[in-house]
């Protein structure tokens, strides 16, 4: 046995805020026979946000989804079970470079198994078909900000085929599953067959273990970072502190962004693989703690790996080997402290009170560069808020205009019932004017303040999305000075706003037009400081619509060059 004494203290402190100081004992939970199956491997625990729902892959197990798609055709239907499971072995045989005869004991059956529970026990077990699992590896690597979506293994088409890398999957509910979209990730390359991930809690930040042309070990870990609304940077290698000459695989990090799990058989471990922990310096990604083994009886003398923290529950999810198998189990390492609130909703139309199905953009206030994005394909939703900050989300479909909505949550408040909003969609239609932030200006000039280009870059973002649309951008003023001069200062402020669109956005020109009211027609009295300022605006009419499918390119081309 391992002696954890000598790093009793500095891995107690070194926990910190993930343990007490006062705790002195730990108690490890072996989870259930529902999840821990007897004689067969149980991998890669990941628990939802809300810590109700464990995900687990179990491994070479009997009970297996036979679905293998080749050019759109079911091959387990079409050659019938004796067949299959021949033409099965031969896949397994050259995934692995070596002979399967029965490939339900093969290590690349894995399929995906889903615990829920409201109590914490995990009784409620079911494992999903297609297309969540195939005949294929299956593996769920991460949750998303997104409360329906997870992060899984593999690339897979729809007619056919496997590829490495990661997609994502989304939970539609009673059961049902999007087929996996794939993640794009700039070079990726991985040249062994360990590979996994973890997501940051905002979304933003990924952590991979794979083997790459600068790999230390057999496995590194690796980060990137998202760069658009599907693309990701080209992984970068973590560096020394983090890594060694043996394997790194499975990384966690925490919902905080600070604190990295992970396994590794580094020499410091007695056997095989031992999980370890770092902490993030500072605001950068560059620089981290030295790695510190977690003390026994978390760690034992036999593998233990694929850790996974549940800040909710205060649970630290993990595999091991102790009992023969690899088996799933538990120890609570710090009190629960939810990060994030649910909030549930519809996606309407107010006029007509209907569901609509859409999207939502999700993110921080502050930060508009970058959100998330939750598919809502019945017109209802259900997100992860976190605590703590202004939390915008939006409802966005194409010819329908939605309204951002704030929410914030208090950090030290615990919530024990879903929060319940819903968001407006409000179907486009000539004459409406959108709703916007307003554009400010240099003080009796067109020129447009810095603070302001967010504006006018979602207008852009906005125009893009509903190319079938042309604007008018109308200027308008107070009554304070000459009415020429204030008739001219509002359509220059008209035309400072095109510009911007046409030049900096390459928006077509002939989607936009401008006119200048000056103080014909104001929004409030004249009569005081407070009223004139609300006179002094612009406004963004829409001021034509293209009946056309808003999906079709060709015509999504023919209206930017009319």
């Amino acid at each position: 046995m391992k002696n954890p004494f000598g790093l009793l203290l500095i891995v107690l402190c070194y926990l910190l805020p993930f343990v007490s100081m006062a705790q002195k004992k730990y108690d490890v939970e072996k989870l259930n026979t529902g999840i821990n199956s007897s004689g067969y491997d149980e991998i890669t625990p990941v628990a939802s946000l809300d810590g109700h729902t464990l995900y687990f892959t179990r491994v070479g197990y009997p009970d297996y989804v036979q679905s293998l798609v080749e050019d759109g055709v079911e091959m387990a239907s079409k050659l019938g079970p004796s067949e299959f499971k021949s033409y099965l072995a031969n896949i397994y045989t050259r995934m692995g470079q070596r002979k399967v005869s029965d490939p339900s004991r093969s290590e690349f059956n894995q399929d995906i198994w889903i615990a829920q529970s409201l109590n914490g026990t995990f009784d409620q077990i079911t494992h999903p078909g297609p297309p969540l699992n195939n005949a294929m590896p299956n593996s769920v690597s991460s949750v998303t900000p997104s409360s329906n979506e997870l992060v899984v293994i593999n690339k897979f088409e729809e007619s056919g085929g496997m590829k490495k890398g990661f997609s994502i999957v989304r939970d539609l509910g009673n059961g049902d599953w999007t087929f996996p979209e794939p993640i794009g990730i700039e070079n990726y390359y991985n040249t062994g067959s360990d590979v996994n991930m973890t997501m940051s809690s905002d979304g933003r930040t990924m952590i991979l273990s794979l083997e790459n042309y600068d790999s230390r070990g057999k496995n590194d870990l690796y980060i990137s970072f998202k760069q658009g609304e599907s693309t990701w940077s080209q992984p970068k290698n973590m560096g020394s502190m983090i890594n060694s000459a043996s394997r790194e695989t499975t990384p966690y990090l925490s919902e905080d962004n600070k604190t990295l799990f992970f396994s590794s058989s580094r020499r410091r471990s007695a056997s095989g693989n031992d999980i370890f922990m770092c902490r993030r310096e500072g605001d950068g990604w560059d620089k981290w703690t030295q790695p510190q083994r977690l003390i026994e009886p978390i760690n034992s003398d036999r593998d233990d790996s694929q850790p996974f923290f549940n800040s909710a529950t205060g649970y630290l999810y993990f595999a091991s080997r102790r009992d023969g198998s690899s088996d799933i189990f538990r120890v609570k390492i710090a009190p629960a402290v939810p990060r994030f609130v649910t909030v549930t909703g519809r996606i309407v139309d107010p006029t007509t009170n209907k569901k609509v199905d859409a999207r939502i953009l999700s993110g921080s206030k502050h930060d508009k560069s970058y959100r998330n994005v939750y598919v809502a394909d019945d017109g209802t939703f259900r997100l992860s808020v976190p605590k703590g900050m202004d939390f915008t989300i939006m409802a966005e479909k194409p010819g329908y205009i939605g309204k951002e909505k704030v929410l914030n949550y208090r950090k030290d408040y615990v919530y024990f019932k879903e929060k319940k909003i819903d968001l407006e969609l409000v179907k486009i239609k000539e004459g409406k004017k959108l709703d916007l932030p307003p554009v400010y200006f240099e003080q009796s000039t067109a020129i447009v303040k810095s603070n302001s280009f967010i504006v006018l870059d979602e207008l852009a973002d906005f125009m893009r999305q509903h190319y079938n649309i042309r604007i008018r951008i109308e200027g308008h003023t107070d009554n304070q000075g000459d009415p020429e001069a204030l008739l001219k200062l509002s359509e220059d402020r008209a035309k400072a706003i095109k510009n911007y669109l046409v030049g900096t956005k390459r928006i077509s020109p002939l989607r936009i037009s401008t006119q200048g009211f000056g103080a014909t027609k104001p929004f409030s009295e004249n009569d005081s400081e407070a009223d004139r300022a609300k006179n002094r605006r612009v406004e963004v009419i829409i001021s034509q619509v293209h009946e056309i499918e808003p999906d079709l390119q060709a015509d999504r081309e023919k209206i930017e060059e009319q």
